[in-house]
């Protein structure tokens, strides 16, 4: 593999990590089925979601038009501990496969948790914060 002039594993710089998170649903044609009350079965209204979530989620959840939303910096600024995660360039699957595709995976060894489980519990628990919401105790 010697004669690969890409290297396996690309670095972003952590100047380059978005400013912002991208909402699909704004983009779409066809936008999706709303979340349904499991007990009315009607659409859920940003009420009855505020019993689970912050208002600030609440309002990105049921947001169809907006296609950006900023990521506050002291979200960003715990990111940075265990992100960027570099992209791996697969070069032995793409010789198995005999794809002229380049093939990359992300490579999430540095959070032992996965990615998508702290990105999301760091935003619910800034908002969570920002709103003055408090712990439940038992």
């Amino acid at each position: 593999m010697s004669e690969n002039k890409i290297p396996y594993k690309i670095y972003l710089d952590e100047k380059e990590m978005p400013t912002a998170w991208y909402n699909m649903r704004a983009d779409m044609k066809i936008k999706p089925a709303p979340l349904l009350n499991p007990g009315t079965m009607q659409p859920m209204k940003a009420e009855e979601l505020s019993g689970v979530f912050c208002e600030e989620l609440v309002k990105q959840e049921l947001d169809d038009t907006t296609p950006y939303f900023e990521i506050p910096e002291e979200i960003r600024s715990f990111y940075k501990m265990y992100r960027p995660a570099p992209l791996v360039r697969a070069y032995c699957l793409e010789k198995k496969l005999g794809t002229p595709a380049k093939i990359y995976y992300k490579f999430e060894g540095n959070n032992t948790s996965g990615s998508h489980k702290l990105n999301s519990a760091i935003a619910q628990a800034y908002y969570a914060k920002k709103q003055g919401l408090k712990g439940v105790t038992t």
